[in-house]
């Protein structure tokens, strides 16, 4: 954390609520006083840090259950992404297969966190990957640390599978992986020039899709 609000905030009061006709004492009582009400205003901030619980609708009690458990601003981050698989459904894209929490989007990768396909896959497809021992893999790591693990996160290690997979089997998965990511990104593009409202556009860019993928679908199996 490189923010330094929290101090310039204690400064800024600082000067407002003294001046030097408050004399040596006052200004010291003025400044005590002070103390006090930062320290019960973190004290009230790391309270809730750990046992606010954000309020949501629609999901799963069990999944809530869970959600919970995590500090207040990384239940905001989950709920978050649980509600954007509703807008991946709305795209027409189907649960992206994943048979591992190996996910290659840039939310996991950058908060160790369950991102919007690993919900999308334990929610509508065929491997459960949410299940408790999981849940609790990803709650220990702030049990453990809080949001230090971001500081040393090559310390964590949140590699949980579920199942073992020989050699074949994982090359065979990355392949996987990366032709679904492909046509995620595909997907996503299509998306953001549909969204724009520009008929010719949108037309331009699938003629131009089309025209770069028929010699790769065309090549003899």
């Amino acid at each position: 954390v490189t923010s330094t609000n929290s101090l310039e905030s204690y400064h800024s009061e600082l000067k407002r609520t003294t001046s030097p006709q408050h004399g040596l004492i006052g200004a010291c009582q003025k400044i005590v006083a002070l103390d006090k009400k930062k320290r019960a205003d973190s004290e009230h901030v790391a309270y809730e840090f750990r046992t606010k619980k954000i309020s949501a609708i629609g999901i799963d009690d069990e999944i809530l259950d869970e959600i919970h458990k995590f500090p207040f601003p990384v239940q905001q981050m989950l709920i978050n992404e649980f509600c954007a698989v509703e807008g991946r459904i709305e795209k027409g894209k189907a649960a992206p297969g994943l048979t591992s929490l190996n996910c290659n989007c840039l939310f996991f990768h950058r908060y160790l966190l369950p991102c919007r396909h690993i919900f999308h896959e334990n929610m509508y497809g065929t491997m459960k990957l949410l299940i408790p021992d999981v849940w609790k893999k990803f709650q220990q790591m702030f049990d453990e640390s809080g949001f230090e693990i971001y500081i040393h996160r090559e310390l964590v290690d949140l590699e949980v599978p579920v199942f073992k997979m020989t050699e074949a089997e994982k090359a065979m998965e990355n392949r996987r992986l990366a032709v679904s990511e492909l046509t995620e990104r595909i997907r996503d593009i299509y998306w953001r020039v549909e969204e724009r409202g520009d008929k010719k556009k949108t037309g331009a860019f699938i003629s131009e899709l089309k025209n770069r993928l028929e010699p790769v679908l065309n090549i003899p199996i």
